[in-house]
């Protein structure tokens, strides 16, 4: 065996033992995303297609599209509280998302700005993402409690209810408070990502526009939002999914003055209480088909995100016009003698027209 043989023999066991370390390194995530989530959504698949009691297996059966059929029919209580809670839901992300792209891309652009203590405001607005949602809901329950405890009714001397009200009738300021709280409480994660972006313009696209006579407005239509579209992107499909799966801020600040029944306002509140419950234990079948029904629903509005902010690809119109203009600048190049001065890349189309 000559001396290339043992070094590509050597080679290959140095290429082996990185892999077995590499897998190593992986199979626990690997393990811990197969066995949390890949197997519950085959087995809440498979479900959704029986008559299920998880307690009595004698019980279960084959019903095919029977819990999606009743999904569908509005004359079921239940499901009419499933589409109810989900339109509560979209509704306040109609709201709730683009204003969590609006608030933090606005203090990102004027902390870029370096006022003086913008590191200080820096930090106070990154500052409360740092808290789990349970320590949120206890600071705003204290904050909006309904009686002469609750901060600001001691501070203005009123008595009013924040945290009451039955859903879809009387709970508007339970959701001005959800509001409220979940700016605080999320507005710094997608300014960290915004202001970053911010920074990655390049001066010189402002520095070209101020010579056009481009003002301020217009650098940031022209220059700022074009080239920070990706990072708002990802914002946005983080914010979009996050708020699809509304459930710890309501969850939370529902315990002042409310019960966990009238606190069914998002369809993941709803497939939490009807799977937590043992009185409802021959509906398991009913709820798997409602939460795939929530992820498809989920899925599209996440593709439909991802389509309208991805890069577009050209045209074959401007493609074309590219490629022609490319190939007309390499030509008149190329007819450049070595002594001649190159003025313009423009001097193709002399060329051309001499020809």
């Amino acid at each position: 065996m000559n001396n290339f043989e043992l070094m590509q023999r050597e080679m290959r066991k140095s290429k082996r033992r990185k892999n077995v370390v590499g897998y190593a390194l992986l199979a626990p995530y690997v393990l811990i995303f197969l066995f949390f989530s890949v197997i519950p959504c085959l087995m809440g698949f498979v479900f959704s297609f029986m008559q299920y009691n998880p307690i009595d297996s004698s019980k279960n059966m084959f019903v095919g599209f029977y819990n999606y059929a009743q999904l569908f029919d509005f004359t079921n209580s239940v499901s009419l509280k499933f589409w109810k809670s989900f339109a509560t839901m979209f509704l306040f992300d109609i709201v709730m998302v683009p204003t969590l792209i609006i608030i933090p891309l606005t203090l990102a652009y004027l902390i870029n700005l370096h006022p003086p203590g913008y590191k200080f405001y820096r930090a106070v607005i990154y500052l409360p993402s740092v808290i789990s949602v349970s320590v949120m809901g206890i600071v705003f329950s204290k904050l909006f409690a309904g009686d002469e405890l609750g901060f600001f009714n001691a501070l203005f001397g009123t008595n009013i209810k924040w945290l009451s009200g039955k859903p879809f009738e009387n709970d508007i300021l339970r959701w001005v408070v959800i509001f409220i709280a979940s700016v605080w409480w999320q507005t710094g994660t997608n300014f960290v990502i915004l202001s970053g972006a911010l920074r990655n313009v390049p001066k010189s696209l402002y520095e070209a526009c101020e010579m056009d006579g481009g003002s301020r407005l217009q650098g940031i239509l022209h220059v700022t939002l074009p080239n920070i579209k990706s990072s708002v992107g990802i914002c946005l499909f983080n914010t979009l999914i996050g708020y699809l799966g509304l459930y710890g801020q309501p969850y939370v600040l529902h315990a002042v003055e409310n019960s966990i029944d009238q606190e069914i306002v998002s369809p993941m509140m709803f497939i939490q209480y009807y799977l937590k419950n043992a009185s409802f234990v021959n509906m398991t079948g009913y709820i798997c088909a409602a939460a795939i029904v929530f992820g498809l629903i989920v899925m599209v509005f996440g593709t439909i995100e991802r389509k309208v902010m991805g890069e577009r690809k050209r045209t074959d119109k401007h493609s074309a016009a590219y490629k022609q203009s490319k190939q007309d600048v390499e030509w008149g190049l190329s007819l450049k003698g070595p002594a001649q001065d190159v003025q313009s890349v423009g001097g193709a189309n002399n060329v051309n027209s001499i020809n």
